[in-house]
């Protein structure tokens, strides 16, 4: 019996191709790239390349400005800065006496004027549920009172300058002091002016919610409400037409009577008896 022929050994792979060598069809890929990009770059003007490289004096303008901004908020606001939003700006009056608004001094000092003054105008703010706080727009200085009852106006906000605020039936509000009270009763201490304009203790018993002296009514500056009003267009009026031109007047020779030229002719008549 004959024997089958041996099985060949498979054939070697080809050998790699070396490291430095690439495929004809890549590079071809390669140079259809990089033609485009070139062609793009070659375009462009002079200026534009140079534009690239621009940012860097915009950042130093940048911030440049930011540092000239910085200084300047460093420097602080106004002496009067304008009420921010949620804060009213107004007076409050007391009806004590012969009316006095309730103002605030640069040095301290807490007292009321009949006339209004700078120094009467104040700004209420919120600081929580129902207590606000007093400043002096003049005198940049916050309403306060101490432990003694005594009214002054503070540099700082403290919490001596927060305030109870009520409103009472009459359309007055009350302030009474957040912090401070009558150890024994209990009692609030109000925000009060005696009858010459001069500033009460909280701690005086004519100073309660149902005496005229602690009753303040705020007059606050509302902008003023938007106009609202509308256009009517009339329609215009069409000119009349022209009165059509009068009749020709008749003259004289028209209104004489005609003349025949043809035979008189008479009628007799008859007369009986």
């Amino acid at each position: 019996m004959r024997r089958p022929p041996p099985a060949l050994p498979p054939p070697p792979p080809p050998p790699p191709p070396p490291a430095g060598s690439m495929s004809p069809a890549f590079l071809l890929l390669l140079l259809l790239l990089l033609l485009p990009a070139r062609a793009r770059r070659e375009r462009l003007p002079g200026g534009a390349q140079a534009g690239r490289s621009a940012p860097a004096p915009s950042s130093s303008s940048s911030s440049t400005s930011s540092s000239s901004s910085s200084s300047s908020w460093a420097a602080g606001p106004s002496r009067f800065p304008r009420s921010r939003p949620g804060r009213r700006r107004g007076r409050l009056y007391c009806r004590v006496g012969i009316g006095f608004h309730l103002q605030l001094h640069p040095d301290g000092r807490v007292d009321g004027a009949h006339d209004a003054s700078p120094l009467s105008i104040l700004e209420i703010f919120a600081v929580s549920q129902g207590i606000v706080g007093i400043r002096g727009v003049f005198s940049n200085k916050f309403l306060a009172m101490s432990k003694k009852g005594k009214l002054h106006a503070s540099a700082h906000f403290t919490s001596e300058c927060q305030f109870r605020e009520r409103f009472q039936e009459n359309s007055y509000n009350t302030y009474a002091s957040a912090v401070h009270r009558g150890r024994r009763s209990g009692r609030e201490w109000y925000v009060a002016l005696n009858k010459r304009g001069k500033a009460k203790r909280g701690c005086s018993p004519r100073a309660r919610p149902q005496h005229v002296s602690t009753h303040f009514l705020p007059r606050f500056r509302q902008p003023p409400p938007p106009q609202l009003a509308f256009t009517v267009t009339r329609p215009e009026k069409k000119p009349p037409p022209p009165p059509p031109p009068p009749p020709p007047k008749k003259t004289a020779a028209a209104t004489l009577p005609r003349h025949s030229h043809g035979p008189v002719k008479y009628r007799l008549k008859f007369r009986f008896g």
